[in-house]
């Protein structure tokens, strides 16, 4: 399922809306006003239905998820057979909102880059351009390495291995564990979006997950878990 999710940017709404119900937003300030409203998502879920969202964004956000968890007043629009179609979290469920147009919320800040989750294929997304962003998309301290012959690196977790996190990919000999974001050095200590042409280039190279077993990603770190029970 393709959606965008949308939140209230508090020092753009004069009505006070954030965290309000539908009909409370309705009452003070007539409509749900795209032009307040941050775009804090963009991207693929594994997901039937709104309800199925929902859960996923209180329980396991993404790792492009730049916002706080679903909540009331927020926007969630989809993209499916129907068409496109946008929705706000009300206090019970979600309202339909026909008038809502998306094209007029505030851009999602950050850079284009290709997400490699365990298990899962890898996808496009936007992904904040602030150490905490990254941090947060890979789940603790990030650690940079360059195992491509163009300007792309792989951003992960500095202490995946060491945690235990799932193995990921082979990626240079070597094996990488728990969220990866392969992003474009802008050769200045920055960074700059993915070309149309990397992009596809590295969904394609790694398209197929991998199975890697926790004593290959343990023997790839020369350190061995013991469980306690």
């Amino acid at each position: 399922m393709k959606i965008k999710v949308f939140q209230v940017n508090s020092n753009l709404d004069s009505h006070g809306t954030k965290f309000r119900d539908y009909d409370s937003v309705l009452k003070t300030a007539g409509r749900i006003d795209p032009s307040v409203y941050n775009t804090v998502f963009d991207g693929d879920v594994e997901c039937e239905d709104l309800e199925d969202v929902y859960r996923l964004l209180n329980t396991d956000h993404p790792p492009a998820y730049q916002g706080h968890s679903l909540s009331v007043s927020d926007v969630v629009e989809i993209t499916d057979d129907d068409g496109v179609n946008s929705y706000f979290c009300d206090s019970i469920g979600f309202q339909k909102v026909s008038d809502f147009d998306s094209a007029k919320c505030q851009p999602l800040r950050g850079n284009r880059m290709v997400v490699l989750e365990p298990h899962k294929k890898p996808y496009e997304a936007i992904i904040g351009d602030s150490l905490e962003a990254m941090q947060r998309a890979v789940g603790g301290y990030i650690e940079i390495t360059y195992p491509f012959d163009d300007n792309a690196y792989v951003i992960g977790n500095d202490e995946a291995k060491l945690t235990g996190l799932e193995g990921n990919r082979h990626i240079g000999g070597s094996v990488y564990a728990g969220n990866l974001l392969i992003a474009a050095d802008d050769g200045e200590g920055g960074t700059m979006d993915l070309t149309d042409e990397q992009v596809e280039k590295y969904k394609d190279m790694f398209a197929i997950p991998e199975d890697i077993s926790q004593d290959e990603v343990e023997a790839d770190t020369g350190f061995f878990f013991i469980g306690m029970n």
